[in-house]
């Protein structure tokens, strides 16, 4: 994650034993030998709408472990990650290092803040995966505005964020605990209340990147039948185990996946994704989700200037 002034997060929270323990069974000896490439369901998802073409430039803000960069280092693409966690770098690095030199040439990786690219580089696309609620919106304005001059014309950002909060302040609070009043008022574990400073919703993420002078397209989609797919049989050291566990069996996971097509998937959708353009033109690629979405958010901006 980029390090920015009166940052409301610590480096010292992405510290080893995070990068131990957030990716489960994955760890860091096993990322290592796979060279990154064992992809989790919403980095793949995100790589898909990103429409990847050899030659590009790419830059991944909050790299973390450095999927994305090393994933499009062996496309041909010159890709630059940046993460303030030193940790998470250095596992990167680690990965990086498995590969060939022609496809460590196209990998960089940058321990700091993103000011500290120059504003005459420019990228066909910017990632931002799972960083957006870590940061206050004073910080994702100015990232925002700076990835707006870090675009070429016809590039465009890619974001990705959970939990989509009205998930845990609406369906949890106020319907599971409803009739489950055992649970705890608050699902999020003890790192997740420390480092998500900013859950968003739809609307949320729309205002903010229409305040950086973006052209935007937010949505929910359902993944976590996938994700409890790509977790099935292996061991998780959290609560998500059981979860996953029960949506990966074919009657629930079918169930479910047939619920989040329907206007319910505002309430029980966790992933949240958005492209964000800088040019007043056609929507830069074409996403097959998000009508409900557009509705929805046009209806509430319409409401706001009444």
């Amino acid at each position: 994650m980029p390090e920015l002034k009166n940052k409301s997060v610590a480096s010292n929270e992405y510290d080893e034993e995070w990068v131990r323990d957030t990716w489960g069974w994955d760890t860091p000896e096993f990322f290592i030998k796979t060279q990154g490439k064992n992809l989790r369901p919403r980095i793949t998802a995100s790589l898909e709408l990103a429409d990847l073409q050899p030659g590009m430039r790419i830059l991944d803000i909050g790299c973390g472990r450095g999927e994305v960069v090393l994933h499009c280092g062996r496309l041909g693409i010159n890709a630059v990650g940046i993460d303030y966690s030193e940790p998470a770098l250095e596992l990167a690095r680690q990965a990086k290092a498995t590969h060939s030199q022609e496809e460590q040439t196209k990998m960089r990786f940058i321990q700091g803040d993103i000011s500290e690219l120059l504003d005459t580089e420019s990228f066909d696309r910017i990632f931002m995966l799972d960083i957006v609620e870590h940061l206050h919106d004073q910080q994702l304005n100015e990232i925002f505005r700076k990835c707006h001059r870090l675009l070429k014309p016809d590039g465009f950002m890619i974001i990705h964020t959970l939990p989509n909060k009205w998930v845990y302040d609406i369906t949890y609070s106020k319907i599971i605990r409803l009739f489950m009043p055992w649970l705890p008022k608050n699902p999020r574990t003890k790192k997740e209340k420390s480092i998500h400073i900013n859950e968003m919703t739809i609307l949320h993420l729309s205002q903010l990147l229409t305040e950086a002078n973006f052209y935007n397209h937010v949505w929910l989609k359902d993944l976590i039948v996938e994700q409890a797919r790509w977790h099935k049989k292996k061991t998780l050291k959290d609560n998500r185990e059981k979860i996953y566990k029960i949506l990966s069996t074919p009657v629930i996971g079918f169930l479910y996946q047939l619920i989040a097509k329907t206007p319910l998937k505002f309430l029980i959708v966790n992933e949240m994704f958005a492209i964000a353009w800088n040019n007043n033109r056609t929507q830069p690629i074409r996403t097959p989700a998000g009508l409900a979405e557009k509705i929805f958010i046009s209806l509430m901006r319409k409401k706001k200037n009444a």
